[in-house]
């Protein structure tokens, strides 16, 4: 048997999709090996309908057979056609370079769902329209509260068996959130569901196999529903606070009953559902949630509940038309890590502060025994003040406070359902009876739940804990959409935060389903003139127009970027086929408003080096080393698809942008206009100058550090950019320096004041001026976290290799530093794991590697080739072919395990 093993299965980029939107679904896998230089000559899938015979590589709707290949990524399903409603399972076995097969790898499961339109026969239902607050002709009531938010409406219905069942899936998806209930149990993990998009265009459904919730006989089906995104508060546009989609939420349901003797019962959202109001007296993203325990419906979702003072839904079409109906492409929000609150002290209000030890987005479970009528209320923040309370001011109109009343049972657990908070503290306010020790917090954060894939430890304290930092501002943000922060009234998807961010966040998760999920909300806002928006979704930020709000430069190039990265890293050509229209109608957009090559155009809030400290970027230089940039990046999509003629087109593009850049920005001494860090960042790392001036553009880099003293002045745009180039032009040292600088401003100042994530500004607070601005103060803010793709691709080794797409190749350029002594790194690309470890002792540096099978690593040293072994052998004498150019070594090696000596000579 081989020792070439497939493992990490993957059907449209995810482990087990439920729910397809293409008849020719791809496959993937990884790949493991015990030995040197092993790769993949040949595969066989295998998809059928039975999971044992699978296992076996026996499959009723496909097996290719043994295809002659090293393909392991994106490959097409070539068998029976596939219809709605299937569940299936998949395996494949792997022939190694001796050909020798592998055993079939466990079979991964997939649901087609519901792939037509025609397919669903549900009515989109809703609680019948009453006043915006969602209640009954105005009274005093508990559904009462200041902002109009709606109490989450309860939806039931039952139904009889009518025979032998032997499989039942329902298919279900709510206007704002739902969860669902079937005969009084859960149904799914998932919290925060559909997820978030431009109701008004496409509304994503989830699958769930409910056969073993199901009984004999009688069966109730019911549903909770929340306001969430679609009706709920959601941006900072007081004037437009919430409806931004529509004024009630709803529900689409439709459950599949198959019987033994081949029938196929539906049961619908329609006319025979009934509704009331429960105990959720209303929940709010940004206001919080009340629940009423005293109000709860016991037995509501169970059969024989009597609902005959439950009214009658309403069936419906939504404004402005009925959404597109799309399976769920990425993985769902879940709730991911339990923190335990520590109790601090009683705050000045008399409410009880307690610490969780983390700032993230989520909530708090509460457990308590208390009195019916007992109301226990949870405020949130990130940050306490300097006296030891709350500190709320930057969550500006963002309430962010849960109330629960008990009912008196001995025993009570209240979490929220349809609201979250970023926070790491909160004040908890009891009644005067009740005792502390019978009060129980636990934090529960919540994200999209992307696998990880990177890991990355260092010998160096502040290192780890930017690395955590980065990794919780990810996890806190990347919540159905990648949001700028999440606790104040914001929220919303930035495509400039995201952007800059998007490499480090590829190593920290697989966001490849995540960001298939988010492009179609990017090209759903897409404006009619090709203009990119700044958001996506993009309805809740314009307050000045009906319409979108159009793309900035860095915020607009955002898809082009991303597109880019994204087919770097998994070799995804079919998803870069699909965006290629929208991002040719965006560089149109651009360029026919500024037929002088200089971008002064159609640029919109043009928000320039956005919160840089120090000297101020000039805007349309930023916006024009942009411009330079996407050309650049647009020519090489155009390349990879092999649309030749806009390769052309895009690089004569580039070259026209690039002579207007150095005629209008550059100074004949060499100066860019601003004369800032990111200007000559930009300059450098978009490849702009002509080679003449490259050298002086690095000296004057160089000076603008040091004029700093070493320290950055960049804001959310020319961050990403520091460290790279400084490698890349030589002063890795320099690079390092800013890394691991503990003062104002660098990363290390704000872990120093006790940061668990990374702030939005540098200087959210200091001892000096205390807290920046309320009006813009998020500390949970991931974008100055961008440098983690330069700890992955330079500290540790890991990168990718534009020439082959994917991670077949990998691109491995340590740079070693005495002061991190040692790190640790791994990263599940989509091919393998990939290795990297490094220990700077004495004498010298140890630095060992794994490549998996059916890859390469192109290797780059900064050492002479008589001070590298491997193996405990001279490079010549290990068999190692390499180069020796401008004092690096070059090397290729294939898969399997490398060990290499380095010895620092004076």
């Amino acid at each position: 048997m081989s020792d070439l093993v497939p493992f990490d299965l993957r059907c449209e980029l995810l482990a087990a999709p439920v729910g397809l939107n293409t008849e020719t679904p791809r496959f993937g896998w990884a790949l493991e090996s015990g030995r040197n230089e092993d790769r993949q000559t040949a595969y066989e899938i295998c998809v059928g309908d039975d999971a044992d015979a699978v296992a076996q590589g026996c499959g009723n709707f496909w097996s290719s057979g043994k295809v002659a290949s090293d393909a392991q990524l994106h490959i097409p399903y070539d068998g029976r056609p596939l219809t709605s409603d299937l569940t299936l399972h998949w395996s494949v076995r792997v022939w190694n370079r001796d050909d020798q097969p592998s055993a079939w790898a466990g079979p991964a499961s997939l649901m087609t769902g519901l792939m037509q339109r025609g397919d669903w026969d549900a009515q989109w239902i809703a609680r019948y329209f009453v006043l915006p607050a969602g209640r009954e002709i105005p009274a005093d009531t508990l559904y009462d509260n200041p902002w109009q938010a709606r109490p989450a409406d309860y939806l039931r219905r039952e139904f009889s068996l009518r025979g032998p069942l032997i499989r039942a899936t329902v298919y279900v998806t709510a206007l704002g959130l739902y969860e669902l209930y079937l005969n009084g149990k859960r149904v799914g993990d998932e919290v925060m569901a559909p997820g978030w998009t431009d109701y008004h265009q496409r509304v994503l459904y989830q699958s769930h196999d409910v056969t073993n919730l199901v009984r004999t006989g009688e069966n109730a089906i019911g549903a909770i529903l929340g306001e969430g995104w679609y009706s709920g508060r959601v941006g900072h546009n007081q004037r437009r606070a919430g409806n931004h989609y529509g004024g009630r939420p709803a529900l689409f349901c439709q459950l599949h009953l198959t019987y033994r003797d081949g029938s196929v019962e539906r049961i619908l959202s329609d006319a025979a559902w009934r509704t009331s109001q429960g105990p959720v007296c209303y929940s709010d993203f940004l206001m919080g949630e009340h629940y009423d325990a005293r109000l709860e419906l016991d037995g509501w979702a169970e059969a024989g509940f009597d609902d005959a003072a439950w009214q009658p839904v309403e069936v419906f079409v939504p404004d402005p038309r009925e959404p597109l109906l799309t399976a769920a492409k990425s993985q769902p929000v879940r709730e991911v890590e339990r923190f335990e609150g520590r109790y601090l002290h009683e705050s000045g209000n008399g409410g009880h502060i307690f610490d969780f030890g983390q700032n993230f987005a989520g909530y708090v479970e509460l457990n308590v025994r208390a009195q019916s009528g007992d109301t226990f209320t949870l405020r949130h923040a990130e940050i306490l003040d300097g006296e030891g309370g709350l500190y709320t001011a930057n969550l500006r109109h963002a309430v962010c406070t849960d109330h629960y009343t008990a009912c008196g049972k001995p025993q009570e657990t209240f979490k929220p359902r349809f609201t979250f908070h970023g926070f790491r503290y909160v004040e908890l306010t009891l009644p005067d009876h009740v005792a502390l020790d019978d009060i129980g917090l636990t934090g529960i954060a919540i994200q999209s739940d992307t696998p990880k894939t990177g890991a990355l430890q260092t010998g160096n304290e502040l290192v780890n804990k930017l690395i955590a930092n980065i990794e919780w501002s990810q996890r806190g943000n990347f919540l159905s959409v990648p949001t700028d922060c999440p606790q104040r009234d914001e929220r919303l998807g930035w495509s400039a935060d995201a952007q800059v961010f998007w490499r480090t966040a590829g190593y920290n998760a697989d966001v490849s389903a995540f960001y298939a999920k988010w492009v179609d909300d990017i090209i759903d806002a897409q404006l009619p003139d090709g203009a990119f928006t700044d958001i996506a979704p993009s309805r809740p930020l314009n307050p000045y127009r009906q319409s979108a709000q159009p793309g900035a430069p860095g915020w607009g190039d955002g898809p082009v970027i991303m597109a880019w990265q994204h087919y770097l890293r998994y070799g995804d050509v079919r998803l870069l086929k699909t965006v290629y229209p929208s991002l040719l109608r965006w560089m149109r957009h651009v360029s026919e408003a500024n037929p002088d090559f200089v971008r002064r155009n159609a640029v919109y809030n043009n928000y320039g080096d956005w919160l840089s400290v120090g000297p101020v970027s000039d805007r349309t230089m930023v916006a024009t080393a942009y411009w330079v940039h996407v050309a650049d990046v647009m020519g090489k999509i155009a390349a990879a698809l092999n649309e030749h003629a806009d390769t052309s087109a895009f690089a004569a593009q580039a070259a026209n942008v690039r002579k207007a850049f150095f005629e209008t920005f550059v100074s004949d001494n060499g100066e860019i206009s601003g004369d800032t860090q990111t200007a000559y960042l930009l300059a450098l790392d978009f490849d702009i100058l002509p080679p003449s001036l490259r050298g002086a553009a690095e000296e004057r880099l160089s000076r603008k550090l040091e004029q700093a003293d070493n320290h950055l002045q960049t804001g959310f745009l020319g961050v990403k950019h520091l460290c790279p180039v400084l490698a890349d032009i030589g002063s890795p040292e320099l690079a390092y320096t800013l890394l691991l600088n503990e003062t104002y401003p660098s990363w290390g100042f704000s872990i120093r004041q006790g940061a668990t994530t990374i702030w939005e500004r540098w200087d959210g607070w200091t001892p000096e001026k205390g807290f920046q601005s309320a009006n813009m103060n998020s500390f949970n803010h991931y974008a100055y976290g961008s440098v983690g793709e330069w700890l992955y691709a330079r500290m540790a080794g890991i990168d990718w290799d534009e020439n082959d797409p994917g991670f077949r190749t990998v691109r491995m350029r340590p740079l070693f530093d005495r002061r991190i002594g040692w790190i640790d790194a791994s990263y599940l690309a989509a091919t393998g794991l990939v290795r990297s470890k490094w220990t700077w002792h004495g004498s010298g540096i140890d630095w060992t590697i794994e490549v998996p099978p059916n890859c390469r690593a192109m290797i780059e040293l900064p050492y002479h080739p008589d001070s590298i072994n491997c193996g405990g052998k001279a490079l010549n004498e290990a068999g190692m072919s390499f180069t020796f150019e401008n004092g690096k070594v070059l090397l290729q090696v294939k898969s399997g395990h490398f060990s290499f000596a380095i010895s620092l000579r004076e």
